[in-house]
């Protein structure tokens, strides 16, 4: 680690560091990428512009809505693709979902009220605890 700092160029303020690597971006791993709903979604989508994508490489991320729309437009599809994403990759990372009230299934606008995905996630990942 100690040979990736080196400090800032002459005239920087004394005493910081930066840290280098020999090439742009750290090479994420395969992964299952889970987006979900309301403020989660925003919040990640923050973290993800600002801290995680101009240091690392997400380009073998795979990535699911799981939005209660999307949801419904795919007629679940989409948690279905998703579910065999993580299955095949082994590796998961799922923001919050929300399964649709009766009136949230009249404010959003769906065709019909749609289960939990969680409970598809862990058949589909033998018994995978979600947290």
């Amino acid at each position: 680690m100690l040979s990736s700092l080196r400090s800032l160029p002459r005239g920087a303020p004394s005493g910081l560091w930066i840290r280098t690597f020999a090439s742009n971006k750290i090479p994420a791993p395969p992964m299952t990428y889970i987006a979900g709903e309301e403020m989660s979604w925003y919040t990640m989508k923050i973290i993800r512009e600002k801290w995680v994508e101009p240091f690392i490489d997400t380009s073998k991320w795979e990535y699911f809505d799981l939005s209660c729309k999307h949801r419904d437009d795919s007629d679940d599809k989409v948690l279905h693709e998703a579910v065999a994403s993580g299955a095949r990759l082994g590796a998961i990372f799922k923001e919050p979902t929300i399964t649709p009230s009766a009136e949230q299934v009249k404010q959003f606008g769906l065709k019909k009220p749609r289960g939990s995905p969680n409970g598809a996630m862990r058949r589909g990942w033998n018994g995978i605890t979600i947290s």
